[in-house]
């Protein structure tokens, strides 16, 4: 039986005019990566968790300078984690880290007006909560490696945060509100390598030429050749460790 002419004209009408259905797949939608963007003469600030457990991250700039690319908001970076951060020239502010959010963690502080022209150092200045010390061209510029906890959140220096791990998480620096110092016995050992009073200045090297620049949690990290201890000093008899929130004062 053949088909006759008009039949499969009609025929090839029909599949002409009716749509293939098909699964159309398509790929789930990338999230923007802003830390990412980069431009030629923009500050590169790399940040290195090797103290052990995951870390909070919060950022804060100064007033009426711009913040890091994307407007980083406060996040966990992981044990052995790392990340880095990008900002334009004219960026001031501070990237605060401990074992939880708090006002008196350990923080990063620098300002950046183009090659050539910035800065970073490393303060305990409100507080301290983790070791950390940071970097330009392999070389450490400010800092300390020294974990000072060991030393005893003791008076005149109070504890202000406690950690999941109901050990110590903050201790607010009694010598916030003295501009000279000198730092108390908790933060002597960083004296002159971080920040441990308003005028320690000796933690600042001044103007850093390079743009990428990268600091290190934990006493692991790379020492200052500025702190007046190292690790072994630090394993020397220890103040006590107080474990359990109960002995708060």
């Amino acid at each position: 039986m053949h088909s006759s002419p008009s039949l499969m004209a009609g025929l090839a009408l029909f599949f002409a005019a009716t749509p293939i259905l098909a699964q159309v797949i398509t790929p789930a939608p990338v999230a923007p990566e802003p830390n990412r963007v980069k431009r030629d003469g923009d500050l590169t600030l790399a940040i290195t968790n090797s103290y052990g457990m995951p870390l909070s991250l919060s950022f804060g700039n100064n007033a009426g300078f711009p913040a890091f690319y994307g407007n980083p908001q406060p996040t966990l970076l992981p044990i052995d984690g790392s990340v880095a951060y990008n900002a334009p020239a004219g960026w001031a502010g501070r990237v605060s880290v401990g074992k939880v959010n708090h006002d008196d963690n350990s923080k990063i502080e620098g300002s950046f007006y183009g090659p050539g022209n910035g800065d970073i150092d490393v303060s305990y200045v409100d507080g301290y909560s983790v070791p950390i010390t940071c970097s330009v061209g392999g070389k450490v510029v400010s800092g300390c490696n020294v974990e000072l906890f060991d030393r005893g959140c003791n008076a005149p220096d109070s504890v202000s945060a406690w950690g999941p791990d109901n050990r110590i998480a903050a201790c607010h620096n009694a010598a916030q509100g003295v501009p000279d110092g000198p730092a108390s016995s908790m933060f002597a050992p960083c004296a002159g390598a971080a920040y441990t009073f308003p005028k320690d200045d000796g933690a600042n090297t001044g103007m850093i030429a390079q743009t990428e620049m990268s600091c290190c949690i934990g006493v692991l990290c790379p020492p200052s050749p500025k702190q007046r201890w190292g690790k072994r000093d630090v394993e020397s008899p220890k103040a006590p460790t107080l474990k359990a929130r109960a002995l708060k004062v």
